[in-house]
């Protein structure tokens, strides 16, 4: 009895991992959605192009996902974001399911905005945006997520 538990769950394991490992065309569909979301951002401001790329009903885990969705919740996310702000990303990773229904992507990005001193402060850190494609094909992200890497520590001389 162990023993088909465990084939089981094999084979539960290999059909998971295997309904992930789209084809190439699939991410390569996917990293360019990526590309141009990222120039969007450089050429239009970082609102826009989120507010393009998100779908009905997006979420962002730092406005309350269960109130606020969509372009509300992209609104709401970039408000009073200073509007010389510089984002840009690279994706590391990018995995869509075989069915091209649902992917995600993961990277890093770089954040510059000048301070309140004049000053430009940059923050780097990584993200994940889980896509899906839409009734009319289109990729929309529906959750967007960033964390900033940690302060880099100086050892004292």
């Amino acid at each position: 009895m162990m023993c088909f538990i465990f084939r089981l769950l094999c084979v539960a394991a290999i059909s998971s991992v295997t309904a992930m490992s789209a084809t190439p065309d699939l991410k390569a569909e996917l990293r360019q959605i990526e590309a141009d979301f990222c120039a969007l951002a450089k050429s239009s401001g970082i609102e826009a192009a989120f507010a393009r790329y998100a779908a009905d009903d997006a979420v962002f885990f730092d406005v309350d996902p269960a109130q606020h969705r969509g372009p509300e919740a992209v609104r709401l996310r970039f408000d009073g974001l200073n509007p010389q702000a510089i984002l840009s990303w690279t994706p590391v990773e990018v995995t869509v399911a075989d069915s091209g229904e649902l992917g995600y992507t993961w990277g890093t990005y770089e954040y510059r905005a000048p301070g309140p001193d004049g000053k430009e402060r940059i923050g780097r850190g990584h993200y994940v945006s889980i896509w899906k494609r839409q009734p009319d094909g289109q990729w929309k992200f529906v959750l967007d997520t960033g964390s900033p890497n940690p302060p880099s520590k100086t050892s004292p001389l």
